[in-house]
């Protein structure tokens, strides 16, 4: 498989909405198939105060579990670096085992821990490609509070979403934010 080819297809949706991705690709001396964190590219890094965080070596994978679309690569747009690859990572590591798709809630409070103002994920389809006949997506993970989780798991990801847009945080994860958006109905 020509990687670069097959990224640049699958990362055309990013490129197109978000920005062109970073030349440079973090990765870990110990790789995610060692245990070790998922390698992301990027857009925005050094340059912006939210970054988007790309991982870039899931959706080749055999082993993940394909979503209705095939198998997919995570994002999350994010104000820490390190807190975001942790929680990408995880993902990753739940892809192997579990399917992701638009819509699903995710509780984070035992790796976040209990004081940490963000305690849930939801997730949103960013992407279907198809490349070389197959099809392939991108999901964005963002990160939300207790109240904002429970408030997804009753009226649904694509209204908090919304009012998380409303709000002025969509699409962004800022790991800061200890306030939940408004979630009575």
């Amino acid at each position: 498989m020509d990687y670069q080819r097959f990224y640049k297809q699958l990362f055309q949706p990013i490129e197109e909405r978000i920005g062109p991705v970073d030349e440079t690709t973090i990765m870990a001396i110990i790789g995610f198939d060692c245990g070790g964190p998922v390698s992301l590219c990027t857009v925005g890094r050094g340059r912006e105060p939210f970054v988007t965080y790309i991982t870039c070596e899931l959706a080749v994978r055999d082993e993940q579990q394909s979503a209705e679309f095939g198998r997919y690569e995570v994002t999350m747009t994010c104000d820490d670096e390190d807190w975001a690859r942790k929680i990408l990572t995880k993902v990753g590591q739940m892809s192997m085992e579990g399917v992701f798709a638009h819509g699903h809630t995710v509780d984070i409070s035992q790796i976040a821990g209990a004081d940490f103002p963000l305690q849930g994920l939801v997730v949103e389809e960013f992407a279907r490609v198809t490349i070389d006949g197959h099809g392939y997506g991108i999901l964005r993970f963002h990160g939300v509070t207790r109240s904002e989780l429970e408030f997804a798991m009753e009226f649904g990801t694509d209204e908090l979403l919304e009012r998380l847009g409303r709000a002025g945080i969509y699409p962004h994860t800022s790991i800061h934010r200890r306030e939940s958006i408004e979630t009575a109905t």
